[in-house]
């Protein structure tokens, strides 16, 4: 007898333990559910295998395998209706799910051309939960495929209930490409992405896409029609309350727009807090073009936006890796007396967006937009430069390096990592380049602002080595600029010990020449002159008197 109960309590044990580890029904396309609409549907992943196809590029996913989606559940699901369905397990599954949704007259399994509809995490939906909206016609069938995201196999499985049926949109009416709104130009026009839907399309690969989320995700669109040609500024910057995202499409296609359609677009506008946008771009007379805005990561909320005529700024002529300034080492006197100084701004500069290599000290490379600006220099055969750079613009941000050529950085020990300038915390910055060969004779030197977080600015900077001093001194006798500060009159007053002829330059902080003027061949002796400086702008300046092969430089303050 004891015999017996033994046997019948192991049968009872192993009938369980198979049951406990069963695959769901079903577990293959081939065997999908039938379901009908309905609330609060129990269904369940676990033990499910991994069956379905990957799909590159759809429902962006990030870690090591995005297109997968693991031990996954077929459903066949027949219309009852025309119109839109929702397929949802918002907040109502214990696991991050992801699902697909095929069309009509898709086979097993399915493919890429069979997506009408997918979803891996919805917007505002708890543990990365999933909810799909697709057409659907009464009468025609559709097969449904749910299950779990993974960082690699063998991916999240779990369970929980979904519901089914009809969608009931709260949406604004240019929820959708095909119903834009029609606007004109005008600062403070209200915009309102509150429970709109995302139909725009993914730009994958693109820097104002990153950090995990390749589209404008709960999207609103504008048509724009410009009575005018020339540049517009589309702005929310720091007037919407949320991580706003913006991308206009060429007056050349139409609804629905592909990724090559992009004209322009913007995540993180350069000086805009809270992650807000702004955008120039270039528009002809008579032309439309759609105007896209939504989200990062599906976020939503009301505000304003300026669509604004403007003449945009000019970017600096240093902008481009294949126009840099050239800019040299000098000795520690001359930077001591601020003899020579190199001034730049990343202000409106750009940045080679399919060519970029990231700093080797940023720690986030999932995306960004950046300004950088790029000058050359000669080490001269020193193994050691020192790097002072001062910041003008309040809070202004800046990343240093260098680079063999414009294709490669250079290699470590060189610039091993970058150099943080922080204009927020202090704006005088000093460094040292160290171990750089002696067989080295150019650098490039790029000075990049990260507009997705910092703001971009004017600066100078100097490098300081032990060097011949290779521009001579012009012997001036006496040399005088007063007042310094100025507010509209100087005078300057100097003396040469012999004839020569002179030159006399004034540059302002960025390097651009604001007043020339050749004096010719001035005799021996003493020479003043005026200057009415009342038209100059606030700020730094520097004044040289040159001759053909001297110069003699001083710095003064326009108040």
């Amino acid at each position: 007898m004891k015999k017996t109960l033994q046997f019948f309590l192991c049968i009872t044990f192993l009938f369980f333990s198979l049951n406990s580890y069963a695959q769901p029904a079903n577990d293959d396309c081939a065997n999908a559910t039938v379901i009908t609409e309905g609330d609060n549907q129990a269904f369940t992943t676990v033990d499910a295998s991994s069956d379905g196809a990957a799909h590159a590029d759809q429902c962006f996913s990030t870690g090591a395998t995005p297109d997968s989606t693991y031990n996954d559940v077929w459903y066949s699901y027949t219309a009852s209706f025309t119109g839109q369905a929702e397929w949802s397990f918002c907040g109502t599954a214990n696991f991050d799910t992801k699902i697909f949704v095929y069309g009509t007259g898709a086979m097993c399994p399915p493919t890429d051309s069979d997506i009408i509809g997918c979803s891996e995490d919805a917007i505002g939906c708890a543990n990365a939960t999933s909810a799909a909206v697709f057409n659907v016609t009464m009468g025609e069938t559709y097969i449904l495929r749910v299950g779990g995201y993974g960082d690699g196999g063998p991916g999240e499985s779990g369970s929980g209930t979904f519901n089914l049926g009809e969608f009931i949109s709260n949406a604004p009416d240019n929820d959708d490409c095909a119903n834009a709104a029609v606007i004109t130009v005008g600062a403070g026009q209200v915009v309102n992405n509150t429970d709109a839907t995302t139909d725009g399309p993914e730009h994958p690969n693109n820097p104002c896409f990153g950090f995990g989320d390749n589209t404008i995700q709960a999207d609103v669109w504008y048509s724009f029609t410009p009575t005018f040609t020339g540049s517009v500024l589309w702005s929310t910057c720091n007037l919407v309350p949320f991580d706003s995202r913006l991308g206009v499409y060429s007056s050349s296609a139409s609804c629905p727009f592909s990724d090559g359609d992009l004209l322009a677009c913007n995540d993180d506008g350069g000086g805009c807090d809270n992650f807000t946008s702004s955008l120039i771009f270039d528009v002809e007379m008579g032309e439309t073009y759609f105007l896209r805005l939504g989200g990062y990561n599906g976020e939503m909320g009301e505000g304003l936006m300026d669509l604004i005529e403007i003449v945009p700024p000019d970017p600096p002529e240093n902008d481009l890796c294949s126009n840099p300034e050239s800019v040299f080492v000098m000795t520690t006197q001359q930077a001591d007396d601020n003899e020579f100084e190199f001034a730049g701004t990343t202000i409106a500069a750009g940045f080679d967006n399919d060519a970029f290599l990231f700093p080797k000290c940023i720690t986030n490379t999932n995306g960004g937009e950046f300004a950088d600006v790029w000058y050359t220099f000669d080490p001269q055969g020193l193994e050691e430069i020192e790097l002072r750079f001062l910041t003008f613009t309040a809070d202004a941000a800046f990343y240093f390096d260098l680079w063999e050529d414009c294709d490669s950085l250079a290699m470590a020990p060189v610039m091993e990592d970058c150099f943080f300038i922080d204009g927020s915390v202090d704006p005088v910055y000093t460094d040292t380049i160290i171990s750089i060969p002696p067989t080295q004779s150019l650098y490039y030197i790029r000075i990049i602002t990260r507009l997705t977080s910092d703001i971009p600015g004017d600066f100078i900077f100097q490098l300081v080595g032990d060097v011949v001093d290779k521009v001579d001194e012009l012997a001036l006798s006496e040399l005088k600029f007063y007042p310094n500060p100025v507010n509209d009159i100087a005078r300057l007053e100097f003396e040469l010990p012999k004839s020569d002829d002179i030159q006399l330059e004034i540059v302002d902080i960025l390097g651009q020449r604001v007043y020339f003027e050749d004096k010719g061949n001035l005799s021996a002796g003493a020479h003043n002159y005026s200057f009415n400086l009342d038209n100059f702008a606030q700020g730094i300046y520097f004044l040289s008197v040159r001759s053909e092969e001297q110069v003699k430089s001083l710095k003064f303050i326009k108040e």
